[in-house]
């Protein structure tokens, strides 16, 4: 009997240890305010620098494209979809890691600046206390400005003020809806869905997708109908000239099966990608 209990008084202090290094490894509110080189790809974020890019500098367009695209209810919840959770979880715990996303723009945040792509409990675990303490020491302008300010739009291109100079010499206020909806669409999988820049033409699925979200975008009332009507002739010529009729009634009645196959490709990278 004495030897189990120095063995579960030892099991016990390992805990005890483990939780302490755990709580002092966590970030700190004056660590996630403050100037930091993210954990994930290394991008220097310091709010106030020259570099940062405040949330009134960047498109409209590409605020309310990017939250209606990647999480439409930002400014409802406290961090956590907790369906998409529980639905996470439970094929998680049956498969034994993860493979369905649903991250928050705040849980893409925290695992930006602090974690590293493993899929795993643990991960997920931290994963979830960060955003926690990011929800209670950020506003959600706080939290959307350094989203745009570390987020992956393509190879080597984080933030949006480089990927607005890169895909469209421009800056981040002067994206307009389709520019806005091009670069909600490559963030799931930026280097694959990006190609369509290098290629100066829209796949099938790129098009298709950017009509999805434009359409979306109108809806939903995040533009109104003049604008709508503009972005759906500007999907026409988009990075490259007009294609000739023939190219365009091919794709315009690309199948169902075809379309369904894309969209589940989309789903299978946003999964992986989270």
């Amino acid at each position: 009997m004495k030897w189990i209990g120095v063995f579960f008084f030892a099991i016990a202090a390992m805990m005890l240890a483990a939780a302490l290094f755990l709580w002092n490894w966590l970030p700190t509110p004056s660590e996630i305010k403050g100037c930091m080189i993210t954990s994930m790809y290394h991008v220097t974020l310091c709010p106030g620098s020259s570099e940062y890019v405040p949330l009134n500098k960047i498109s409209p367009y590409l605020v309310k494209t990017v939250i209606l695209t990647e999480d439409s209810n930002f400014y409802n919840h406290h961090g956590f979809e907790w369906d998409a959770i529980e639905k996470n979880f439970r094929e998680g715990w049956e498969k034994g890691v993860y493979k369905r996303g649903g991250s928050t723009l705040t849980q893409q945040l925290a695992k930006n600046m602090f974690l590293n792509k493993d899929r795993t409990f643990l991960r997920k675990g931290l994963e979830a206390i960060i955003t926690d303490r990011i929800e209670k020491t950020l506003t959600k302008k706080e939290i959307l400005e350094r989203y745009f300010n570390v987020v992956e739009f393509g190879k080597d291109i984080y933030g949006v003020k480089k990927a607005a100079a890169y895909y469209f010499k421009k800056s981040p206020a002067e994206l307009d809806v389709v520019e806005s909806a091009f670069l909600a669409m490559i963030l799931p999988n930026p280097e694959k869905y990006s190609k369509s820049y290098f290629k100066k033409e829209l796949t099938p699925f790129a098009r298709k997708r950017l009509d999805r979200i434009v359409g979306d975008m109108y809806k939903y009332s995040r533009i109104n109908e003049a604008e709508y009507e503009a972005a759906v002739l500007k999907i026409q010529n988009f990075l490259s000239p007009a294609p000739p009729p023939e190219e365009i009634e091919s794709t315009d009645t690309m199948t169902l099966q075809d379309l369904e196959k894309a969209e589940q490709e989309l789903q299978q990278d946003t999964e992986e990608e989270q």
